[in-house]
């Protein structure tokens, strides 16, 4: 019996854990053994064994990932080390942009609790959204309708995708601010301050009262926006003259 199960486990309890990784490790495993088995999952003897649990935080059905990510916060006071590896670190930032946002919901909780990783998430958000805003500037590039307040309500999925996501960085990247990369996160904020979609403009102005020294320009257009949940989030947090 591994040495960290064995003071832990019953012998049963143990061939419980070994038929659950095992569970988890097949390919050919249904949505309910790998549900049910996630569930029961309480310990890792392993940062293999663990990285065989996240791997289903992506590329599995949304049950199965639903359930994983929902399980990770659990795991984070007894085996926060095995969060550290590139598995762990890559399924996370995967994960942000699911398309289910109680995924994304879920994994942003997780990020804000591992303090030790913010200045790689950070870094790394930083990176996916200027990529992603790359790909938007094409797309606005193309079609013009990202800015133009007649065409927002536009049923379009590529452009809702790209929107889903950014959403989604920006969420992660406000919950793992370090003050160590604001003069980029400053040039991300002047792009998504502009953006049609209020959604994208209420994340940027969460963000501005959460970094220092955030430029009055850009706090100004946010307490002056014409949806109440942008300006809500810095109207009563900043304390400047109009």
């Amino acid at each position: 019996m591994d040495n960290l199960l064995k003071d832990i486990y019953t012998k049963e309890q143990y061939v419980l854990y070994k038929d659950i990784i095992s569970i988890l490790q097949k390919e050919e495993s249904d949505d309910f053994e790998k549900i049910f088995s996630i569930i029961n999952l309480s310990n890792f003897s392993s940062q293999d064994d663990f990285n065989i649990f996240i791997n289903h935080l992506t590329r599995h059905s949304t049950p199965v990932r639903e359930i994983t990510a929902y399980k990770l916060e659990e795991f984070i006071s007894d085996f926060r080390i095995y969060f550290f590896s590139d598995i762990s670190k890559n399924k996370l930032l995967d994960a942000i942009i699911d398309i289910n946002p109680n995924i994304s919901r879920a994994v942003c909780n997780v990020i804000n609790l591992l303090d030790e990783l913010k200045p790689f998430f950070e870094s790394k958000i930083i990176e996916r959204i200027n990529a992603l805003l790359l790909e938007i500037k094409e797309y606005q590039d193309n079609t013009g309708d990202l800015f133009d307040n007649n065409k927002k309500n536009r049923k379009n999925h590529a452009k809702n995708k790209k929107l889903f996501a950014l959403y989604w960085y920006l969420e992660a990247l406000c919950v793992c601010l370090t003050n160590k990369n604001n003069s980029k996160i400053i040039e991300i904020l002047k792009n998504t301050i502009k953006f049609c979609d209020y959604t994208i403009r209420e994340k940027t102005a969460k963000i501005l009262v959460n970094i220092n020294n955030a430029p009055l320009e850009l706090l100004q257009i946010a307490k002056n926006d014409q949806n109440f949940y942008v300006k809500n989030q810095v109207y009563d947090k900043i304390d400047f003259e109009d």
